[in-house]
């Protein structure tokens, strides 16, 4: 019953979401410097969706048939780095997509940070297995406290729901046996520091 609650853990808050999830939490505050037509906030979630997960979950099944990894699940560390190579390049396709709107600089910098942090855990994944679990929800954590602590926007309730979220998943990958107590930690500090440094020193 654990493992069945552990997996289930793991796969609501996929890596793949944390972007959607970042996004949508910005998008519904009351923010005065975020006022975004619900119109133009619904095509932002849609092509970043279609980036950081629509894409990813295609081509994950195309590698299995191809014989680059060897099951979805991806147990093996090397099997991880084509897959994190090509889901690269769609996020960093969001970022200047982003970019380019009249928005908020801090909301594109999330992209950015998320994809550094898919960097690092790309070049970290030649050696280890970090977790991607991890790294997704570090980012998020970060950028909730970035927001809330530095620039004042109204998701301390985010930042605390995350951290918490942050300690669920990490029980729930151990409890997989997935990953060692070390490549949960580090996958969430570099997701953290990726993300938050990101703002913090561009925005």
């Amino acid at each position: 019953m654990s493992k069945f609650l552990a997996h289930s853990i793991s796969v609501l808050f996929h890596p793949m979401l944390m972007p959607i999830f970042g996004l949508l939490a910005i998008f519904l505050t009351n923010n005065s410097m975020l006022l975004l037509p619900y119109d133009a906030k619904r095509i932002i979630l849609i092509i970043v969706a279609i980036n950081t997960l629509a894409l990813p979950l295609l081509m994950i099944p195309l590698f299995n048939r191809m014989g680059l990894i060897k099951s979805l699940q991806m147990h093996e560390h090397r099997e991880r780095i084509i897959p994190i190579t090509f889901t690269l390049v769609p996020y960093i396709f969001s970022f200047y997509f982003l970019k380019r709107l009249p928005i908020i600089n801090e909301v594109s910098l999330f992209m950015l940070g998320a994809s550094i942090a898919l960097a690092i855990a790309l070049v970290n994944t030649i050696w280890w297995k970090i977790s991607l679990h991890m790294v997704g929800i570090g980012g998020l954590v970060g950028l909730f406290f970035t927001l809330s602590t530095r620039f004042h926007f109204d998701i301390t309730g985010y930042f605390i729901a995350a951290v918490v979220i942050a300690g669920i998943v990490a029980w729930a990958r151990l409890r997989l046996n997935t990953h060692k107590p070390s490549q949960v930690y580090l996958g969430f500090i570099a997701g953290w520091i990726s993300v938050s440094a990101t703002i913090l020193l561009l925005g």
